[in-house]
């Protein structure tokens, strides 16, 4: 595990490093992904918080990998949100960078709760996660969700997670991505 007195951009460097290029059945690797992610929430005109929840908001699996974690497998850790969400939070990124990435997985089980054919358009790593997280969730759970503060913005970083997947994607260097986090952490 990273040492917590080493800068948050140093730890996520290091991670990136070490397990950036793994994949977790996407037809990219990790850091392709959630550099996607990113650069799509740019594209939507999201404010940098929730930029930065995009581009991070599959760091538990690198964390989990860091740390090997039981439970890990082809698809990656199935705690990656709140693993993610509590280790950024303990290096003081805000609530509105932390909650979203805490919620996305929740927001998937929302999603294909409440919006008819969300499923199907959903990868197969996603859908094969989707089970193992618990499924659908039922009308109960939806309410509780809807009623969460951050739900708003973890409906849109799910939404940008499916759209972070393409094998084809021309993106910037890892350091432009942890510039702009040292730029917003300072």
């Amino acid at each position: 595990m990273p040492d917590t007195n080493v800068s948050i951009v140093t730890q996520l460097s290091d991670l990136f490093d070490a397990y950036g290029a793994r994949d977790y059945g996407e037809h990219c690797t990790q850091y392709e992904h959630m550099a996607q992610c990113g650069w799509w929430a740019d594209q939507r005109g999201c404010k940098e918080p929730l930029v930065l929840a995009a581009f991070l908001h599959d760091i538990g699996h690198l964390i989990a990998e860091d740390q090997a974690l039981p439970e890990r497998d082809r698809w990656g850790y199935r705690f990656h949100d709140s693993l993610g969400a509590d280790w950024l939070e303990a290096r003081g990124l805000p609530a509105t960078v932390t909650n979203p990435i805490r919620l996305h997985v929740q927001a998937k089980r929302y999603l294909v709760a409440t919006r008819p054919g969300y499923a199907d358009g959903l990868s197969a790593a996603s859908r094969a996660t989707l089970a193992q997280q618990g499924g659908p969730y039922d009308a109960a759970a939806c309410r509780q969700f809807e009623a969460h503060p951050g739900s708003a913005d973890a409906v849109v970083l799910r939404e940008l997670d499916e759209l972070g997947k393409s094998d084809d994607f021309e993106l910037p260097p890892i350091t432009v991505w942890l510039e702009r986090l040292r730029r917003f952490v300072v």
